[in-house]
């Protein structure tokens, strides 16, 4: 059913929950599973080499994540590998999909950015309206 399956990470419980889903899923269906964690953009803007630094920070928090991701997989009998993308996370992560064939995306119900999804609203609700493929929402 599913072949290639995308699980956005961002270390927060929620998103622990949809990966711990999508290695299951990808278990069952022996799919191919990646993990993505997009750096966003800060929303306030400093100077170039203060966002610079920020950014690479961030990028490098997500790898971590992302490869702490990669070993519980494993640990699973699930090969996976991870990705951190640039920008918006709604339209990197559309964007992964289709650029990737992805048939069905997992995602937390809530992420780390409470408050801008207050007034933004949410990646997950985004990603749902703008997806190439299937999303499950893991609550």
């Amino acid at each position: 059913m599913f072949h290639k399956i995308l699980v956005a990470i961002d270390g927060s419980p929620a998103s622990e929950k949809a990966l711990a889903t999508a290695v299951n899923l990808a278990a069952r269906y022996q799919a191919d599973l990646i993990a993505i964690s997009v750096a966003e953009v800060p929303q306030v803007v400093g100077l170039v080499d203060e966002v610079e630094e920020l950014r690479q920070s961030a990028e490098a928090q997500l790898r971590e994540i992302g490869a702490a991701a990669v070993e519980y997989a494993r640990s699973r009998g699930v090969a996976m590998r991870s990705v951190v993308m640039r920008g918006h996370a709604t339209d990197a992560i559309v964007r992964y999909a289709e650029s990737q064939g992805v048939n069905l995306i997992v995602l937390g119900q809530h992420g780390h950015s409470r408050i801008s999804r207050f007034f933004l609203g949410s990646t997950t609700d985004r990603v749902s309206e703008h997806s190439p493929c299937s999303v499950m929402i893991v609550k």
